[in-house]
């Protein structure tokens, strides 16, 4: 059901009609007519409900968030919950909208197995479902190809922007329904929402063609900005997936525009403190408060990440198109089972206390609520979702010989049988398989939680040696932080943490170990292989490689804290993948491994060139 009166049709400009009267010999002059009445603008509330890199996770997730529930307890207690998912975002909307709502998404598709075999269908399903009003392209709307988006742009019964994005007769997105912008009416009063998408992370990490032409973000903002104002629009929302830092830039060099709702760098915004206490990673206000160059204020927010939760914003703007009043929040949506830590520290169900005193600490929580899913969502998803738990005894292919998971390798000396973590190999090798703009991988060894058996390989299979919901991210690194981070690997698997699951493996890297051997010199004799000449060479320490790793050592954990460090220092360097990371190793066998068959292990092409225990 259309909630908004009216979508206005884009460059459509009113004409009067003007009335001749009837003449005589004694009168050559036209009735005088009088003029049309028009409305001046006026003042309007609306509300935004908006969300952003759901990277197709449809359902909720299990997630562990601090709520103080208990006051007998010391201290805050983590409660793992379910959280998110388009079914209690579904029901939220539904609670919250009304005629003065607009319903917005700012990308983007790919990240799970909802995306890797129904391709954006289940995706399209459920924002049809949700009626949005406008939902702005991600760089990962086109990793199918271009003609694939137009499958989906036709699938959609809602507007599809991307303002800067322009198709040249030799794409087959030419002529597709991709629009600048549309035009709402609230209570009368002209609402643009205007789309925008990163040019260059487009062009690099996705596969669109060059067919498809981009203009510059901040130049196409300006231009349909002046576009929508030569119409009477004074009321602008730029709909946006540039990410935050580009969109406060814009914000900066832009007149005209009020709003700013964002995507792509999944920042999890808040001006309530709560979500920082919950154990959120808040990254700044919401909104985010950016003066124009009129010196008027921009408001810019974002909604985290993966379905999690719901921004929802209230805006009064007055006559003038100017905000007078705003305000808002991110609001995450959980619901049961709710388990708690026993005195062991292992996870169990919350007793019926428990759970009251949980749902009780939630509802004095501005930033958190539960909520129940909504049913119509829940059946769309639900064949898919059938079909996924099928999918999981499919057949991928077959493994030669079994890849044992061995975290820490024994001593071996070049030219012998290796020892080691055969299965972190392959999951490293995939990793580049599926990014082939990476120069190399690294793959921790506790990461890979069971060996490849020899025999037949299933679905079912790779979920039992990546279980974690990691992510696929690439880190741009000197050949001499890469030689430092793989040795902080090496040297955290042998400390007093125990964790031998920091062990280093890699692809398109090879070195020599010394175990025991002290901080930093541990690795050594690194090569690189460059993928252009599958040629072996000594490791430049003043160039730079893109590094493929998994989203849990990228944060610096299990000690690989080079890798936070460069991010860190250059969040240009950091590009997340958004691709859960079994995803990479069943498509290295349904895609790329010659008859599906995972052969022997290439020892000349393994990461551990010869071991040795220092005494």
């Amino acid at each position: 059901m259309k909630l908004i009166n009216n979508i206005l049709i884009l460059g459509v400009t009113s004409s009067l009609l003007l009335v001749s009267g009837c003449s005589d010999d004694n009168d050559s002059s036209p009735v005088p007519v009088n003029p049309p009445v028009t409305e001046s603008p006026k003042a309007v509330d609306i509300t935004i409900l908006h969300t952003n890199d759901h990277h197709s996770y449809l359902e909720g997730q299990t997630y562990d968030l601090k709520i103080d529930h208990d006051e007998n307890v010391d201290g805050i207690e983590d409660i793992r919950l379910n959280l998110g998912g388009f079914s209690r975002i579904a029901s939220a909307i539904s609670e919250y909208r009304d005629e003065n709502t607009l319903v917005l998404n700012s990308g983007e598709l790919n990240g799970t197995l909802y995306f890797s075999l129904y391709k954006g269908e289940v995706d399209i399903k459920v924002f049809n479902y949700l009626d949005l009003d406008a939902y702005q392209l991600g760089n990962h709307e086109f990793d199918e190809g271009e003609a694939r988006l137009v499958e989906l742009i036709e699938m959609a019964n809602f507007p599809i922007l991307g303002g800067n994005v322009q198709p040249t007769s030799d794409s087959p997105l030419f002529n597709s329904n991709i629009e600048p912008y549309v035009i709402k009416e609230i209570n009368g009063e002209k609402i643009a929402i205007l789309g925008v998408l990163k040019v260059e992370k487009t062009r690099e990490s996705s596969m669109v063609t060059d067919a498809v032409e981009f203009i510059d973000e901040i130049e196409s903002v300006k231009t349909h900005v002046a576009d929508l104002t030569a119409q009477g629009v004074n009321k602008i929302i730029l709909l946006s997936h540039v990410g935050y830092d580009f969109d406060q830039v814009i914000a900066e060099q832009v007149t005209g525009v009020d709003i700013i709702v964002g995507g792509d760098t999944h920042n999890a915004l808040d001006s309530t403190g709560e979500l920082a206490q919950l154990g959120v990673n808040v990254t700044g206000e919401y909104p985010t408060i950016v003066n124009n160059p009129d010196n008027e204020p921009v408001y810019i927010v974002q909604a985290w990440e993966y379905a999690k939760g719901l921004g929802r914003l209230n805006i009064s703007f007055d006559a003038n198109g100017k905000v007078t009043d705003i305000d808002g929040n991110l609001e995450l949506l959980v619901g049961q089972p709710y388990q708690v830590k026993d005195e062991s520290g292992s996870w169990v169900n919350a007793t019926p206390q428990k759970i009251t005193d949980i749902s009780t600490a939630i509802s004095n929580i501005a930033s958190i609520r539960e909520i129940e899913g909504d049913v119509a969502v829940n059946d769309i998803i639900q064949p898919y979702k059938e079909s996924l738990a099928e999918y999981q005894k499919v057949e991928l292919g077959t493994v030669t010989q079994t890849m044992p998971f061995t975290r820490i390798p024994t001593d071996f000396i070049a030219g012998q049988q290796p020892s080691g973590s055969y299965a972190a190999q392959v999951v490293a090798d995939a990793f580049l398989t599926y990014l082939p703009k990476a120069d190399v991988s690294i793959q921790n060894a506790g990461g890979v939680r069971s060996e490849f058996t020899s025999g037949v390989f299933t679905v079912a299979d790779a979920y039992t040696i990546l279980p974690f919901s990691n992510t696929v991210v690439t880190i741009d690194m000197t050949g001499a932080q890469i030689i430092k981070v793989l040795n902080e690997g090496l040297t955290y698997s042998q400390g007093i943490s125990g964790s031998t699951g920091s062990f280093p493996y890699s692809s398109h890297l090879r070195y020599d170990v010394l175990l025991g051997a002290a901080e930093q010199q541990g690795i050594v004799n690194v090569e690189v292989k460059d993928r252009g000449t599958n040629e072996w060479s000594d490791i430049d320490i003043n160039a730079t490689y893109s590094v493929a790793t998994n989203s849990f050592t990228a944060q610096g954990k299990d000690g690989y804290v080079t890798f936070a460090e460069v991010r860190e220092a250059n969040s240009a360097a950091f590009e997340e993948s958004d691709v859960v990371y079994v995803v990479p190793l069943i498509e290295l066998f349904r895609d790329e491994l010659e008859n599906n068959i995972l052969p022997t292990l290439n020892t000349d092409e393994y990461c551990l060139k010869s071991v040795t225990t220092l005494l």
